[in-house]
């Protein structure tokens, strides 16, 4: 008996010292999901673009193409533009701007926080001197496009299949090409796992990241030196619970993976906004079919003011080549 009482002693203590962990750990684990919850909110707000020809470029990743940038954003300005706009599968009025050519149609898809003129200053210009009908959508809760909260290219695809519609159907068009940069690159693939309607060719994605999830551990490590795990898992889940369970499962390799549509990849070699080898991910996913280009200088979603002449060579190859395919397949039937 005595013995007994004197073991209650320390079996209280150690009772005790499970208790405070398991508090702490709770604690911890409910923290970091409120925090997660606060940041994703603010991260998920609608965005406003910067003014690349009023703003004050020193120390943004357009610093090194600051005069060729703004001068390209003035002219992409001047065109005939008129407005477009469509209804997206969750009742939100979407807005582009259209110029109608004789060619195939492009449909430039931005980034997060971005615009068209941003992303697209130069390369626009040269589907219009191609010849292409341009078509420059307003992601949702961006510029005029309604819209609460962006998603990361999770409803984002959605849209640029809405998009890739209305150019078959609204426009007429045949033969229709995607081309996204950024967070606009993440809509445009993961669009191919449920499928563009056959008028799309082909799609273009300019410096995607893989999956949100990858590239919030990304931020974690470079922003907060902070290890993927426990945040990761815990924020997924806040994630998951917020837009929905698939949001944490989509990923532009496993959407791409299976499609039989021709890709065009672009990535940069001073990318800091998104995590390394994530368009190379993509190449590899599909049996390195694709052409794939790394400007080792480009900054993010900067490749064409960086290397303007092979990043057009690269396009012009991609749009030809596969119109001599589609030429070559119906002559053999």
């Amino acid at each position: 008996m005595s013995r007994r009482r004197a073991l209650n002693p320390v079996g209280g203590v150690i009772l005790t010292v499970l208790i405070i962990l398991a508090a702490a750990v709770l604690a911890f684990v409910l923290l970091t999901f409120a925090g997660t919850l606060i940041a994703l909110r603010h991260n998920m707000r609608p965005g406003e673009a910067m003014d690349l020809t009023t703003s004050n470029l020193d120390g943004t990743r357009f610093e090194k193409y600051a005069e060729r940038v703004v001068r390209d954003v003035e002219e992409l300005r001047a065109l005939p533009w008129e407005d477009v706009c469509i209804s997206s599968f969750d009742g939100l009025r979407l807005y582009g701007r259209l110029i109608r050519g004789e060619g195939d149609t492009v449909i430039l898809v931005h980034g997060y926080h971005s615009s068209a003129e941003n992303d697209f200053a130069g390369i626009a210009q040269w589907y219009v001197r191609r010849g292409c009908t341009v078509l420059a959508v307003d992601q949702r809760s961006h510029g005029r496009s309604e819209g609460r909260s962006v998603t990361f290219g999770y409803r984002e695809q959605r849209d640029a299949v809405a998009w890739a519609q209305f150019a078959e159907y609204e426009l007429g068009s045949e033969r229709v090409w995607m081309h996204g940069v950024s967070m606009g690159a993440v809509s445009v693939l993961l669009a191919l796992e449920d499928g563009y309607p056959d008028c799309v060719r082909g799609v273009i994605a300019d410096c995607p990241f893989d999956s949100p999830v990858g590239l919030f551990a990304f931020h974690l490590r470079k922003r907060f030196h902070l290890p993927p795990f426990p945040v990761v898992p815990i924020g997924t889940l806040a994630w998951a619970l917020m837009i929905g369970p698939d949001f944490v499962k989509d990923s532009c390799h496993a959407a791409a993976a299976e499609s039989a549509l021709p890709l065009l990849l672009f990535s940069a070699g001073e990318d800091k906004t998104v995590p390394p080898r994530c368009a190379e991910a993509v190449w590899e996913a599909r049996g390195r079919r694709d052409v794939w280009i790394h400007m080792p200088g480009a900054h993010h979603a900067l490749c064409w003011q960086e290397d303007a002449e092979q990043y057009a060579s690269a396009l012009e190859s991609f749009l030809s080549s596969e119109r001599t395919a589609q030429t070559a397949e119906e002559a053999g039937a």
